[in-house]
């Protein structure tokens, strides 16, 4: 049985380098085909008259989806043959952005973006789970926390294209142009997975999980509550920002909506500190990451403050303070959705727990997808910056909680 592990695995650099390469961009293109949209809100808002708790309604429509259908595909990646749900995922996704080209009401966006979000949620726990599976260990951990790159690369694309497209007019070329890509993306992936990802090993893999896994325990399960309601929280927080900066920036500072747009690929940017400076304390300093996530989180309440209680901060103040913040949030978004389950590979439940972690921040998100909306059609942005600040300290808290057990079990 040892045999057969060790042929499945990839040994050779130039395999591990590939691999690598499709998965890195089969997810890179997901976050185009659902930031599309969150940067081109504004701009939409303006061009076809919707409100804002009605675009609020269609944000948070693709986070019900993929949050909801995250739990589904997350234990069916633990069963069927990942590659194909990746495939199928980003390729259906693809197609649902085509939809969303033709969309005249905010009913109609609401269902394309519902079902994108469906699609996108068949994508990352079957990734993750096969780059623990094909890769050896040290590395397989180290392309998961690269993984999270494809959130500031992403977020720098979509904004890029939305900013162009609205320079010249057409919010609907966002979404043709996203589709191509995520049908591109999903060709290119079935196509290299076909030689690195053959049937028959990761069945061979998947025999040797079932007879090596352990048990769930009490503890651990006690654990994962604290870590899933905090990574509710990082949801609430993260997507929150990235969703309503640009029309943060355009009300608070009379911005135009594209300028608004082009001055929030500061974030991608910045973002890539987060998940550096994380990974950079956990293995050099805390050696946790329940306790990295708990510094992260209280990183971030720290800077919300400023924008708080100091009214009208200059504008690189602003984008100083929101930057870290964002890159906080990745930081966190690193350590518990992506580690944890990574940590937790002896299990044999990689998929399951990584989609857990995942649809707990999508709840978050869709939380802060309508729930901002409706807080600004009432209140001020005051108001938002507040509730993003409580979460964030209540969220270090839990991590914090966390923290001594999950030392003790981690692996």
């Amino acid at each position: 049985m040892a045999e057969n592990i060790q042929i499945s695995k990839l040994t050779e650099l130039r395999e591990q380098r590939i691999f690598f390469a499709l998965g890195w961009t089969a997810y890179f293109s997901t976050y185009i085909g659902r930031l599309n949209f969150t940067a081109s809100l504004a701009q939409i808002a303006s061009s076809a008259g919707f409100s804002r708790d009605e675009l609020g309604l269609v944000s948070s429509g693709f986070f019900i989806g993929y949050g909801a259908f995250q739990l589904v595909w997350s234990f069916a990646g633990d069963t069927f043959d990942p590659v194909r749900m990746v495939f199928a995922g980003v390729l259906a996704s693809g197609l649902f952005n085509c939809v969303m080209a033709f969309a005249q009401t905010p009913g109609f966006m609401a269902v394309a973006w519902t079902l994108n979000g469906i699609a996108q949620s068949a994508v990352w726990s079957p990734l993750l789970r096969l780059t623990v599976e094909r890769l050896p260990g040290v590395l397989a951990m180290r392309c998961s926390i690269r993984y999270s790159l494809t959130v500031p690369a992403g977020t720098f694309a979509a904004y890029a294209l939305s900013a162009l497209c609205a320079g010249i007019g057409s919010w609907r070329a966002v979404f043709v142009t996203a589709g191509i890509l995520l049908i591109l993306a999903s060709l290119c992936w079935l196509r290299g997975m076909r030689p690195l990802a053959p049937g028959d090993a990761l069945l061979r893999i998947r025999g040797k999980g079932r007879s090596e896994r352990q048990e769930f325990s009490l503890r651990l399960v006690l654990l994962l509550v604290p870590i899933c309601l905090a990574a509710v929280l990082n949801g609430l927080v993260r997507d929150g920002m990235q969703t309503w900066m640009p029309s943060y920036l355009s009300d608070s500072y009379g911005l135009s909506g594209v300028l608004s747009i082009v001055l929030t690929l500061i974030l991608p940017i910045v973002n890539l500190t987060g998940v550096y400076l994380g990974k950079l304390i956990n293995e050099r300093f805390l050696h946790n990451e329940a306790a990295v996530a708990a510094v992260s989180f209280a990183g971030a309440t720290a800077v919300l403050l400023p924008a708080i209680f100091c009214q009208q901060l200059p504008l690189w103040c602003t984008l100083a303070l929101l930057g870290i913040c964002a890159a906080m949030m990745l930081s966190v978004n690193t350590m518990l959705v992506t580690l944890v389950p990574v940590r937790l590979q002896y299990t044999g439940h990689v998929s399951m727990l990584s989609g857990l972690l995942n649809s707990a921040t999508y709840i978050g998100s869709t939380i802060s997808g309508y729930g901002v909306g409706a807080v600004l059609e009432h209140y001020s942005w005051s108001a938002v910056l507040t509730g993003w600040c409580i979460g964030a300290a209540a969220a270090s808290l839990l991590c914090l909680s966390a923290a001594r057990i999950w030392g003790e079990l981690r692996k």
